[in-house]
């Protein structure tokens, strides 16, 4: 008689039916039994307490960015890149993305934001993600790049496809076709930059030099791949997810709805609670013993955003949803080298949202369920029905 091996089931599988349902509950017993878990199905270690992962990102010498799963078949991006180098980029990027910049997209911001929602509100229904938080940050972030309007859906469909890119059979890495469709039209943008300069990103990013040399062709596209994601997604993620919550407590939605000036710190908890990046991975360069588990040195770490901002070693009563939380200490938007160099302007974003939408909306109702996508490192709905109470 033939006996066959069983196969080890992993705990950490986001592609296993009901995952995101048992998400909290999943991050739970990770941090309370396995705080080092070493996924069967992958090899990768997953570290999901909080001061563990703060510990981790805060240590880019041990805990690298580079060559890891997320990074393989994509150009170079700085959040892909260890120091010099990344410091040397940051450095060049942020003094083309400036707080005033920022700040001077509020109008744009307020203005697709009140169109939107107007739209929502004549109609009655509607889908809060498809036809309002998807496109808010899109159109805000077109504009900032200098993508565009005509060529903007383009682009955040081809986002969209890089959160839930399909694994390839054969070497177990995500499809990157949807990033190849956005280096190419970033291409002929940057060539029609190149002839006659603007006042957006990509004029800024063209005419930057660092340590007396420009920009490579593969460093611009990385840059403007960076930006065009994760400004799409992160911030949609955030007002999607921020919505389905408060519809989900309206005490606190009615809360905010009388006292606007406290969207702010709901905006963190949001953050914290739904963090839209759960999930980025490292590698180590040396080997580290951690909770009487060796990590050698090579091995694939997945940092866990999500499970370590609902640790109730750092977070009191963490599965609780709460507007009036002090949440600043969360990992939503990363940690140290690596911090989101678009947080300021996804909170922006988020405040605009969510002000507009409790003053035009502020009894919006869930018309059906809020399914979740599945992706390897993203927490987004796939749809938010409502009704316009």
């Amino acid at each position: 008689m033939t006996t066959h091996a069983t196969r080890e089931t992993s705990l950490y599988d986001y592609e296993a039916a009901g995952f995101n349902e048992r998400l909290y509950e999943i991050y739970r017993e990770l941090r309370d039994a396995h705080p080092v878990y070493r996924d069967p199905e992958r090899g990768t270690y997953v570290l999901s307490r909080y001061a563990d992962v703060r510990t981790a990102v805060n240590d880019p010498a041990t805990f690298s960015s580079e060559d890891t799963e997320i990074s393989q078949g994509l150009l170079p991006m700085i959040q892909q890149l260890d120091s010099p180098r990344h410091d040397q980029l940051r450095a060049l990027v942020s003094a083309a993305f400036t707080p005033r910049r920022i700040a001077a997209i509020e109008p744009l911001a307020r203005k697709v934001a009140i169109e939107l929602i107007e739209a929502l509100r004549e109609r009655g229904e509607g889908d809060l993600l498809h036809d309002f938080a998807k496109h808010l940050p899109s159109r805000v972030i077109g504009e900032m790049i200098g993508v565009p309007a005509e060529r903007r859906e383009a682009f955040l469909e081809w986002t969209e496809r890089m959160v839930t890119a399909p694994v390839n059979s054969k070497d177990g890495k995500p499809s990157r076709v949807p990033a190849y469709k956005i280096y190419e039209e970033f291409a002929l943008l940057l060539e029609e930059r190149r002839r006659e300069r603007r006042g957006d990103l990509m004029s800024a990013l063209l005419g930057a030099e660092l340590e007396g040399k420009r920009l490579t062709q593969e460093e611009l596209l990385g840059f403007c791949f960076v930006l065009i994601v994760a400004g799409n997604d992160t911030t949609t993620n955030l007002i999607a997810n921020g919505s389905v919550l408060l519809a989900e407590h309206p005490e606190q939605r009615a809360l905010l709805a009388r006292e606007p000036g406290r969207i702010p710190t709901a905006v963190e908890e949001m953050l914290r609670y739904e963090s839209p990046a759960q999930a980025l991975p490292r590698r180590l360069t040396r080997d580290v013993e951690l909770h009487g588990v060796r990590l050698p040195a090579g091995s694939a770490a997945k940092l866990v955003w999500g499970a370590a901002n609902h640790d109730d070693r750092e977070f009191e009563d963490p599965e609780r949803f709460d507007v009036l939380r002090d949440a600043k200490r969360h990992l939503a938007l990363g940690q140290g080298v690596h911090y989101c160099l678009g947080a300021n302007l996804a909170r922006l974003e988020g405040r605009v949202a969510f002000e507009e939408l409790l003053t035009r909306l502020p009894d919006y109702e869930l018309a059906g369920p809020a399914g979740w996508l599945t992706s390897s490192w993203a927490r987004a709905h796939d749809r938010v029905p409502i009704r316009c109470a």
